[in-house]
């Protein structure tokens, strides 16, 4: 079991007309996200199908996703969901289990 782990999804409903600006943001935003203390990875993914994307972050400790969550930078992806009316959920969860693979 791992210690003190947990996982997030953050889960947005994006049109069809806002996935390119989605995206543009999303490359601007996730490599100054992965800079932030306890991220162990992080998984975005798309399913044009059910017009919905998803991120799931892996944080080594509940310390640093609740730093993260009080900070500026989560206010900023909150503004662009608010601006772009993307209707969002973030969940957290402690981890479970983890099969390293390496």
């Amino acid at each position: 079991m791992p210690k003190n782990m947990y996982i997030t999804i953050t889960s947005s409903q994006v049109k069809p007309s806002q996935v390119q600006e989605v995206e543009n943001f999303l490359k601007d935003f996730l490599p100054r996200f992965r800079r932030q203390p306890g991220i162990v990875s992080i998984y975005y993914y798309h399913r044009p199908a059910m017009d919905d994307e998803s991120t799931i972050v892996i944080w080594d400790n509940q310390a640093s996703l609740k730093a993260y969550r009080e900070s500026d930078l989560i206010k900023e992806a909150i503004a662009f969901e608010q601006k772009h009316q993307l209707k969002s959920t973030r969940e957290a969860y402690p981890l479970i289990y983890v099969s390293d693979t390496q």
